[in-house]
This record gives C-alpha cells, sequence and structure tokens, in this order.
C-alpha cells in the first residue's frame, strides 16, 4: 500500500468517524455507518490481512470518538470482522459494482450481527426496524462509495491524482 493512499484511509476514517459522532448526536434520523465504507474499500484493495488491519484501527477510533462504546473494543472487533470478511472479496483488476454492492451488503450485515449480539449481551434495547433501517442504508450508501474509493486509492497507487 502507498503512503497517499494510506494517509488517504487514515483521514477518510477519522473525518467518518467524526461526522457519525456529530451528526448521530444532534439528529434523530436514521443514519448509515460512514466508516464501514473506508474499511470495505480498503479490505477490497488491499486483501485480508489489511483489511482486518484497517477494520480493527477504524473500530478502535469509532470506539473513541465521545460518546465511545459502551463496551471498549467492541467496535473493534466488529469492524475488524468487517474488513477480514471484505478482504477475502478481493478480486484483481477492475472490480465490478455488483461484487462491491454483495461485499458491501455482507460487512453491513457482519456490523449489523455484532452490534445486536453487543447490544443483547449487555442488556441495551435492541430495536429491529432501526438495526435493518440501518444495514439497509449503510448496504446502499458502500454500493455507492465503494467503487468511488477503490478507484481513487487505484489512481493514489499508480501516481495520478485522484
Amino acid at each position: 500500500m502507498s503512503a497517499p493512499a494510506a494517509l488517504l484511509r487514515a483521514v477518510l476514517v477519522l473525518v467518518a468517524a467524526l461526522a457519525l459522532a456529530t451528526l448521530g448526536s444532534r439528529t434523530s434520523v436514521l443514519l448509515p455507518d460512514l466508516v464501514l465504507p473506508v474499511v470495505v474499500a480498503g479490505a477490497l484493495r488491499s486483501g485480508t490481512g489489511g483489511g482486518l488491519l484497517l477494520g480493527l484501527a477504524a473500530g478502535w477510533v469509532v470506539d473513541l470518538v465521545p460518546p465511545g462504546a459502551a463496551v471498549l473494543g467492541t467496535g473493534a472487533l466488529a469492524y475488524a470482522a468487517c474488513g477480514l470478511l471484505a478482504g477475502a472479496g478481493r478480486r484483481e483488476g477492475v472490480v465490478p459494482w455488483g461484487w462491491v454492492a454483495a461485499v458491501g451488503g455482507a460487512a453491513s450485515a457482519v456490523l449489523a450481527a455484532c452490534r445486536v449480539a453487543v447490544a443483547v449481551a449487555t442488556g441495551a434495547p435492541v430495536s429491529l426496524p432501526t438495526v435493518a433501517g440501518s444495514f439497509v442504508l449503510t448496504t446502499t450508501l458502500c454500493a455507492l462509495v465503494v467503487p468511488v474509493l477503490v478507484r481513487a486509492e487505484r489512481r493514489l497507487a499508480a501516481g495520478r491524482p485522484a
């Protein structure tokens, strides 16, 4: 992975986590997960190992951005699982949009399942309509944004401006 691509991922994860925390605290509107598309795009470019590490780092950022996680580390493990899954979907060359949408949907499902499991384990209430809505929004966001992020990383790796 090139240094500009790594810097792009780090900046995007931080901005997405801060935006999600800010928007989530100011509105009651259901929001998609803004960090997951960055993890999926990075994992599709770097494979399982890179996806796992990117997901772990992104999850720690999400866990540490106020208001933080109820149980520190659960977000890191959930995003690491998503990065590992998305990295397993890595393909060489041009990746078809349908494949990206399927990988984004699978990663969204894993993230939703992890969040439900943590909520059940901690005794927090679980709203299935909210979980389903967030899943649909995050899957849609992944299908729309991940191809753009993959293309930008490819251009950065080739030495051309994004």
